[in-house]
C-alpha cells in the first residue's frame, strides 16, 4: 500500500480528527480542576570545622614505620577505626533519608491517614514518592518535598532536617567520646611502655656498672690508642737496645704489662664479665655488643614517647571539640511556601492528550480503511487481518 494512498483516505476521514483536539481540551480542563501539588526545598551544608578528631594519616604513617613488637600487639593499630571513611555529608544524607527520619515525619504529620495506608511499610513508600532528597557537586544537600499542602510541604522539610541534625549531632558526640576514651587508653599504655623500657635501660646501667656507655667506649677506644702506641715505641726501644740491657729489661715489663692491660679492654671476655665500678674503661668487644642492644632499646623508647605525645596532642584536641557546641549544619537555603504548583501541567496534559489520542485516531483509521478495501492494493493486509482474526478465533 502506498503512503500516499493511506494520507488521502485520511484527509476523508477530517472528522475523527477532531477527537484529538476534543480529548487536549478535556485533559486541560481536567489538569485545571485538579488540586494543585505544590513543592518545597531546603539546601544545606555540612559544617566539618568542628567535627575533625584523630589525624589518622599520622597514626597511620607513624604506626607502620615504628618496628615495635608490642605495639603491634596493643590497640593503637585500632585508632584507625575511630572514623570511617564515609564523609559526613553521606553520613547525615544516610540519615536524613533514613527510615527512622521518615516514620517519625509521617507519624507527626499524620501522612499515614492522608495516605490512607494502615501498615508502616505502604506509608513509606508513599513516602518515598513524595519525598527527593539529593547532594550537588559542590557538596549542597537538598531535602524537597512535594504535597497539597504548601505549608505542610513546607513543616515538613524543616522537621525532617531538624530530626537529622539532632541524630548527626548525637552521633557525633558519641563518637567523640568514643575517641576520647579509646586514646585515654592508649596514652595509659604508651605511658606504661615508656616506664618499662626506661626501667629497663636504668637497670642495664646498673647490673654493668655503668655510667655512660658511649662515652666510656670512647674513652676506652682512646686509651687502646695510648697503649697500642705506647707497646710499639717499648719495641722499638728494645730492639734498639738489645736484649741484655737493664733498660731494655726493664720496657719489656712495661711492654708486657701494657699488652695484658690492652688484652683486658680488647679481645675476649668471660660470659660474666661485668665492668669494675671502680675504673671507666671497660671491654671494646662486650662494649660494642652492649651499644647495638642500648641502641635498639633507646629507639624502641623515642617511637614509643613520639606516639604518646602524639596520641596525647589528639586526645587534647578531641576533648576541646567535644567542648564544642558548634552547629552541625548550616542552612543555605531555608524552606518556602511555593507560590506556584509543581503539577499538574495543564500544557503538558493537553499535548499529551492530543498526541496520544491523535496516534490512536490515525490507527483506527488506517485500521477501518484497511478492512473496507478504501485505502488502494490492500488485499495483502486484509488477508493478513483475517489471518490474525482467525488466529485470535481459535
Amino acid at each position: 500500500m502506498a503512503y500516499f494512498d493511506i494520507f488521502c483516505y485520511c484527509l476523508t476521514k477530517k472528522k475523527f480528527f477532531l477527537i484529538p483536539v476534543l480529548v487536549s481540551i478535556a485533559c486541560f480542563v481536567l489538569a485545571w480542576v485538579m488540586p494543585p501539588i505544590y513543592t518545597t526545598e531546603i539546601r544545606l551544608q555540612i559544617d566539618t570545622s568542628g567535627s575533625e578528631t584523630t589525624n589518622l594519616g599520622a597514626v597511620s604513617s607513624m604506626f607502620k614505620s615504628s618496628s615495635l613488637s608490642s605495639l603491634s600487639g596493643s590497640g593503637l593499630s585500632s585508632i584507625l577505626g575511630l572514623q570511617g571513611t564515609i564523609k559526613p555529608s553521606d553520613l547525615y544524607m544516610e540519615i536524613l533519608s533514613g527510615r527512622e527520619v521518615a516514620l517519625n515525619t509521617i507519624h507527626k504529620f499524620r501522612l499515614d491517614t492522608l495516605y490512607k495506608k494502615k501498615a508502616d511499610e505502604l506509608s513509606l513508600k508513599r513516602f518515598d514518592k513524595d519525598v527527593l532528597i539529593g547532594e550537588d557537586a559542590s557538596g549542597i544537600i537538598s531535602c524537597a518535598f512535594e504535597a497539597k499542602d504548601k505549608v505542610m510541604a513546607r513543616d515538613i522539610v524543616r522537621h525532617m532536617v531538624q530530626i537529622s541534625n539532632e541524630r548527626y549531632l548525637k552521633l557525633q558526640k558519641e563518637r567523640l567520646q568514643y575517641s576520647i576514651e579509646y586514646l585515654k587508653k592508649q596514652e595509659r599504655e604508651l605511658m606504661d611502655s615508656v616506664q618499662a623500657i626506661s626501667d629497663e635501660l636504668v637497670t642495664f646501667y646498673r647490673d654493668n656498672n655503668l655510667v655512660d656507655l658511649e662515652a666510656q667506649t670512647e674513652l676506652t677506644v682512646k686509651a687502646l690508642a695510648g697503649y697500642e702506641s705506647q707497646i710499639n715505641n717499648y719495641k722499638l726501644s728494645e730492639q734498639v737496645q738489645g736484649r741484655d740491657n737493664a733498660d731494655a729489661n726493664e720496657m719489656r715489663k712495661k711492654r708486657v704489662l701494657l699488652e695484658k692491660k690492652f688484652r683486658e679492654l680488647r679481645g675476649k671476655y668471660d660470659e660474666k664479665y661485668v665492668p669494675t665500678d671502680k675504673s671507666l674503661y671497660i671491654n671494646s668487644d662486650w662494649a660494642s655488643e652492649k651499644l647495638l642492644y642500648q641502641e635498639r632499646r633507646a629507639a624502641d623508647l623515642k617511637r614509643f614517647q613520639m606516639l604518646l605525645e602524639f596520641v596525647s596532642t589528639e586526645k587534647m584536641n578531641t576533648e576541646s571539640q567535644s567542648l564544642k557546641n558548634q552547629p552541625v549544619i548550616q542552612i543555605v537555603q531555608d524552606a518556602y511556601l511555593p507560590d506556584w504548583k509543581t503539577r499538574p501541567k495543564r500544557a503538558i496534559w493537553a499535548i499529551g492528550g492530543f498526541s496520544a489520542s491523535f496516534v490512536l485516531t490515525l490507527f483506527f483509521v488506517i485500521f477501518q480503511g484497511i478492512r473496507t478495501g478504501a485505502i488502494a492494493n490492500s488485499d495483502d493486509a486484509r488477508r493478513k487481518l483475517e489471518q490474525i482474526k482467525a488466529s485470535m478465533r481459535k
